[in-house]
C-alpha cells in the first residue's frame, strides 16, 4: 500500500452501525464510513451482495492521486470478508511492471495455490496471446470452484502488461466465473478498459464543509478558523493530503508554526513523488512542457517530446488529470520540471535543452523564450545563440529586477566570440547590471576599455567609456590604460584624452601634465571632443567666455552620427549653459537626449534628463526641472548612480526645491539618498546644497562650514566661475546673519570680481542680485546692486533671478515700483513661482490666486484629477509616467494648501477654474 499516488490513509467519518440509515445497500454490515463517499460505498456494498446472489460485475474506480481509491477498495474488501466471500485484494506498485503476471501471482497466492504453469512458461516473453490468456482464466475458474470471489486490484496502472491483458480477458468472461472485479486507477493513467460494460466510479474532492468538519474533529480546540481556512484551500479537498497534514499536526506540534503552508507543501510533495514513476510517454511530454515557454505550439512540443502530434492532446489531458499540468498548459507544480529533468543524465539534459532551443529558434519562437532555454545549456558554438541572448536581454533590461537579462548576457559570454562581439556583449552586460550590481557593471565596461585586444574595438571602447562616464564611474586609471594601448587609433585616442580631462572625481591634480603622464589639451583643439573638454575647463575657471562659446559650438557642429562619446557632447552643452546661452544649449541638449533614447540606454537617458533639469534650474523653470529629475530617478534611482554623480543629482534636486521655497522637500532629498562628499565637482555641489538648505532652515552658523568647504574645493581646482556655484554670496548671507558684515562684503566683492572676469550678463547680474539680497534692505549699496541686476538680467534667460531682482528693487523704489512689479507679475504668472508670487502679495497687499503657483503641467494634472481620472489614466492621457503624475499632484496639494483629491475640485472652483 505504499506506491506513489496511492491512498495510504483513508479519511474516516465515524462508523456505520448495523441498521443505521443512509446506506440502504450495506444490509447492516459494519465498516468504516468514508467521508463523502456514501454513494460509492453503497454501490459497492450492493454489488458485493449481488455477487453472493450470483451476479458478477466489473467496477472501475478512478480519481486524482490521493483521492481515496485505495481506501474505497479496502472498504469493499472488508465488506466482502464480513459477508464471508472469498477476497483477493491486490495492491500494485511501479516495480510490478518489470515482471509478468505479478497480479496473477498475488491472486493465486491469496486463493492458496501457486501460479499456473502457463503463466510461468510465459514469464520471459511478451504479452501472451488469447489462447494462453483464456487458459489462465479457466485456471482461475477452477481455483475458485464456483465460490464467489471479490477481486480488488488497486493502482492497476502500475501493473505489468501481461497482468493487464489477463484482467482484460477476465472481464469478458465474468458470466462464466463468479467474480466481482473492482479495479482502481489514477486519473490520467487509467488506460485499462474492461471488455464488457462496467460500473464507473470517479472520486471527487471533498467539499469545504467536509474538510472543515474533519479538521475540527481531528484537532479539537487546536482547530481555529484560520487553520480550517488553510486546510480548505491548501488541501484542495484531497483526502490523502488532508490526512497526512492532520497527522503531522497531531503528532508533531512543531508543524503548527508552518501550518499556513503545510497543506500546500504536502500536496506538492505527493505530486512530485508521482513524477518519478510516470510512464515514459508522459515523462517525455512533461519534460517538453517544463522547458518550453509561451510560443512553442503543439507541433514543436510534440517534436521535442518525440510524441506523434495526434497523440499530444491526449497526453496533455492525462497530465492535467493527474494534476501536473495546469489548464493553461504550463506546469501546475513548478518543482515538477526540475524533478522530471533531474532524472536525466547531465549530457542528456544538455542535449535536450540544446535541441529545444534550436527548435524554438528555427521556428521563430520569441527570443525571450528561446533565451530562457539557452541559459540552461552548455556552449553550442553557433552565431545565432549570442544574438538571441543579446536580443532577449535588451527586451528584458528595463525591468530586470530578477537578473534574467544579465543571466542571458553572462551565458552569451560562454560562447566562442571574437574581440568585437565580446566587447559588445560586455557593454550590454555592464548596462544591464545597472539596477542589480553597479560595481560589477562598471567592471564589465572597464574590461572593454583596458583588457580586450583585437581589431574593431574602437567604437566599443568609446561606448564603454561613455556609459561609465554617464553613471559617474569612469575611473581615470582605466581611462589612462586604454589611452596607452597600442591598438588604439588616433581618433579614439583624441576622444579618450578629452574624457580624461573631463572626468570628475580623481583626487590627483590634473591641471597640468602630472602623475599619469597624460598630455595636456591642445591650445586650439581640432578634435570636437577635445574642443568640448577645453570649453568646459575654461568655463569652470571663469575665463574667456567668447572662446568658450567658440569651442562649444565647434564641438556641437560635429554630426551626431560621428559622435564617439555622447557625454562629451553633453559637456559642450553644459559649457553653453555657463556662458548664459540657455536657448542654444537647450536645443543641443534636446539632441543629446534624443540620441540617448535612440541608443536605448537607461544610463544615458537618465543623465541627459538630469542635465536638462540643471538647465531648467538655471532658467528658473522649476516645475520642469522637478519633472525631469523625477523621470531620471524612475530610470536610474539615485542610489544606483556612482557616488560622485549621485552627489550632484541629489544636490540639484535639493536646489530645485529650495528655489521653489520648499525647504522641507530639499531636506528630504538630502536625507532620502544620503551620500558623503567625495572628490570631484559632484561633492562641491552637495556641500553647496547642504549649506543652502541649512541657511533656508535659518541655521546660518551650521551652514557656513559646508559652504566654505565647497569654496575650498572649487578654488583648489581653479574653478572660480560663480555660475558653477555661487558659494561666496550664499556664505555671505550666513556672515551677515552672524553680524560679520565686513567679512560678508569681502566675499561678495570676490564673487562680483569673478563674475566680472567671466563677463556674461547673467553672471554679473546674478552677482549683483546676490550682493543686494545678502546685504539686506538697510544697506546703502543694496539699491545700486539691485538696479544693476535688473538691467543685466533682463533678456539674459535667467528668468527667476530677473523676477527676484525686480521685486526686491521695487520694494525700495517708491516711484518706479509699479512698473517693476507689473513686469515681475508677468514673469511670475508665466512660470508660477510660489516665492515671487508670495513676495508680490506682501508688497501689494493684493490677493494673488493660488493657481498662479501651478505650472501648466500641474494645472492639466489637477483638472483631470478633480474630474475623477485615476493616476494611471492621467499618465496615459498626458503621455507621462505615473510617478510624474504623483509628483505633480503632491506639489499641487502643497501649493493649494489642501489635503488631497477630495478638496481639489473645490479649490479649483474657488479660484475660478473648473475641474
Amino acid at each position: 500500500m505504499g506506491s506513489p499516488g496511492s491512498d495510504d490513509a483513508p479519511v474516516l467519518d465515524g462508523w456505520t452501525r448495523p441498521g443505521e440509515t443512509g446506506l440502504p445497500h450495506q444490509r447492516g454490515v459494519p465498516g468504516p464510513r468514508l467521508a463523502e463517499r456514501d454513494e460509492e460505498s453503497a454501490l459497492l456494498t450492493g454489488l458485493v451482495h449481488g455477487l453472493a446472489d450470483g451476479n458478477p460485475a466489473v467496477v472501475t474506480v478512478t480519481g486524482a492521486p490521493g483521492s481515496g481509491r485505495s481506501a474505497l477498495l479496502a472498504s469493499v474488501a472488508a465488506t466482502a470478508r464480513h459477508a464471508r466471500l472469498r477476497v483477493a485484494h491486490v495492491p500494485c506498485c511501479p516495480s510490478d511492471g518489470t515482471e509478468p503476471f505479478t497480479v496473477l501471482h498475488q491472486i493465486f497466492t491469496a486463493l492458496g495455490g501457486g501460479l499456473p504453469a502457463a503463466a510461468v512458461g510465459e514469464s520471459t516473453g511478451p504479452v501472451p496471446d488469447g489462447r494462453v490468456l483464456g487458459g489462465l482464466c479457466r485456471d482461475l475458474a477452477a481455483a475458485v470452484e464456483g465460490r464467489p470471489l471479490v477481486l480488488a486490484v488497486d493502482d492497476l496502472h502500475w501493473a505489468d502488461a501481461a497482468s493487464r491483458a489477463w484482467l482484460h480477458a477476465l472481464s469478458g468472461l465474468l458470466g462464466d466465473i463468479p467474480v466481482l472485479l473492482v479495479v482502481s486507477q489514477t486519473s490520467g493513467l487509467d488506460t485499462w478498459r474492461p471488455v464488457a460494460a462496467a460500473h464507473g466510479i470517479r472520486l471527487r474532492p471533498l467539499g469545504d464543509a467536509a474538510v472543515a468538519r474533519l479538521v475540527r474533529e481531528r484537532l479539537g480546540a487546536a482547530a481555529d478558523e484560520r487553520l480550517v481556512e488553510h486546510a480548505v484551500r491548501g488541501s484542495g479537498g484531497n483526502p490523502a493530503v488532508l490526512t497526512e497534514a492532520l497527522n503531522r499536526l497531531r503528532m508533531e506540534p512543531g508543524f503548527a508554526r508552518e501550518r499556513a503552508g503545510l497543506f500546500t507543501r504536502i500536496a506538492g510533495e505527493r505530486l512530485l513523488r508521482l513524477v518519478d514513476v510516470l510512464p515514459a510517454e508522459l515523462t517525455a511530454v512533461l519534460r517538453a512542457v517544463s522547458v518550453c515557454q509561451e510560443g512553442f505550439g503543439p507541433a514543436l512540443l510534440a517534436e521535442l517530446a518525440g510524441c506523434p502530434p495526434e497523440r499530444l492532446a491526449a497526453d496533455l489531458a492525462r497530465l492535467r488529470e493527474i494534476g501536473l499540468v495546469a489548464p493553461g498548459g504550463g506546469l501546475a507544480e513548478p518543482d515538477a520540471g526540475q524533478r522530471v529533468l533531474g532524472r536525466m543524465s547531465e549530457g542528456e539534459r544538455d542535449a535536450f535543452f540544446t535541441r529545444a532551443a534550436k527548435l524554438g529558434h528555427e521556428h521563430g519562437v520569441a527570443n525571450a523564450a528561446v533565451a530562457a532555454i539557452l541559459r540552461r545549456t552548455r556552449v553550442i558554438g553557433e552565431p545565432w545563440v549570442v544574438e538571441v541572448l543579446r536580443a532577449a536581454a535588451r527586451l528584458g533590461q528595463a525591468g530586470d529586477r530578477d537578473g534574467q537579462a544579465t543571466a542571458s548576457l553572462k551565458r552569451a559570454l560562454q560562447e566562442p566570440l571574437d574581440p568585437a562581439r565580446r566587447a559588445a556583449v560586455l557593454i550590454d552586460l555592464g548596462a544591464a547590471e545597472l539596477l542589480l550590481d553597479q560595481d560589477a557593471g562598471d567592471r564589465h565596461l572597464a574590461r572593454v576599455l583596458s583588457e580586450l585586444d583585437g581589431p574593431g574595438l574602437g567604437g566599443h571602447r568609446l561606448l564603454a567609456a561613455d556609459l561609465l562616464n554617464a553613471r559617474g564611474g569612469l575611473n581615470v586609471r582605466t581611462l589612462v590604460a586604454a589611452f596607452r594601448r597600442p591598438d588604439v587609433s588616433a581618433a579614439e585616442r583624441e576622444t579618450l584624452l578629452a574624457l580624461y580631462w573631463l572626468v570628475d572625481g580623481d583626487p590627483q591634480d590634473r591641471s597640468a601634465v602630472g602623475g599619469y603622464g597624460m598630455p595636456p589639451l591642445p591650445e586650439r583643439p581640432a578634435d570636437p571632443a577635445q574642443a568640448a573638454a577645453a570649453a568646459v575647463l575654461l568655463a569652470r575657471r571663469g575665463l574667456r567666455p567668447a572662446r568658450v562659446r567658440g569651442l562649444a559650438r565647434a564641438a556641437l557642429a560635429q554630426p551626431m552620427a560621428e559622435v564617439g562619446a555622447l557625454t562629451v557632447r553633453a559637456a559642450a552643452v553644459g559649457a553653453l549653459v555657463l556662458t548664459g546661452d540657455l536657448a542654444e544649449a537647450d536645443t543641443h541638449g534636446e539632441d543629446v537626449l534624443a540620441q540617448a533614447r535612440r541608443q536605448c540606454s537607461r544610463t544615458l537617458v537618465a543623465r541627459a534628463l538630469a542635465e536638462r533639469a540643471e538647465r531648467h534650474l538655471a532658467a528658473g523653470t522649476l516645475d520642469d526641472a522637478a519633472a525631469d529629475l523625477s523621470g531620471a530617478h524612475e530610470l536610474v534611482p539615485p542610489r544606483h548612480w556612482h557616488s560622485m554623480l549621485r552627489a550632484r543629482v541629489v544636490a540639484t534636486e535639493a536646489r530645485v526645491h529650495l528655489e521653489a521655497g520648499r525647504v522641507d522637500l530639499a531636506r528630504q532629498a538630502l536625507e532620502r539618498d544620503p551620500v558623503e562628499p567625495g572628490p570631484g565637482l559632484g561633492s562641491a555641489f552637495l556641500l553647496y546644497a547642504k549649506g543652502a538648505v541649512l541657511l533656508g532652515e535659518d541655521r546660518p552658523e551650521q551652514a557656513l562650514a559646508p559652504l566654505r568647504e565647497c569654496g575650498r574645493r572649487l578654488s583648489a581646482r581653479g574653478w572660480e566661475n560663480p555660475e558653477v556655484l555661487p558659494w561666496r554670496s550664499t556664505a555671505a548671507k550666513c556672515l551677515v546673519a552672524g553680524g560679520e558684515r565686513e567679512a560678508a562684503r569681502l566675499l561678495l566683492g570676490e564673487e562680483l570680481a569673478a563674475a566680472t572676469a567671466w563677463g556674461t550678463r547673467a553672471a554679473v547680474g546674478g552677482a549683483h542680485l546676490a550682493a543686494g539680497l545678502a546685504l539686506g534692505p538697510r544697506d546703502p549699496d543694496r539699491a545700486g546692486h539691485l538696479a544693476q541686476a535688473v538691467g543685466l538680467l533682463r533678456g539674459s534667460g535667467s528668468h527667476l533671478r530677473h523676477a527676484t531682482a525686480l521685486v526686491e528693487l521695487a520694494a525700495g523704489d517708491g516711484d518706479g515700483a509699479g512698473d517693476l512689479l507689473a513686469e515681475a507679475r508677468t514673469l511670475a504668472a508665466r512660470y508660477r513661482w510660489r516665492g515671487v508670487l508670495g513676495r508680490l502679495n506682501e508688497l501689494t497687499g493684493g490677493e494673488v490666486s493660488r493657481l498662479h503657483g501651478l505650472s501648466e503641467a500641474q494645472r492639466r494634472v489637477a483638472k483631470l484629477a478633480a474630474a475623477g481620472t485615476s493616476n494611471a489614466g492621467i499618465a496615459v492621457e498626458l503621455a507621462v509616467t505615473r510617478r510624474t503624475v504623483e509628483l505633480h499632484l503632491t506639489n499641487v496639494y502643497r501649493k493649494l494648501g489642501i489635503g488631497g483629491r477630495r478638496q481639489l475640485a473645490e479649490a479649483l472652483a474657488s479660484a475660478g477654474e473648473e475641474g
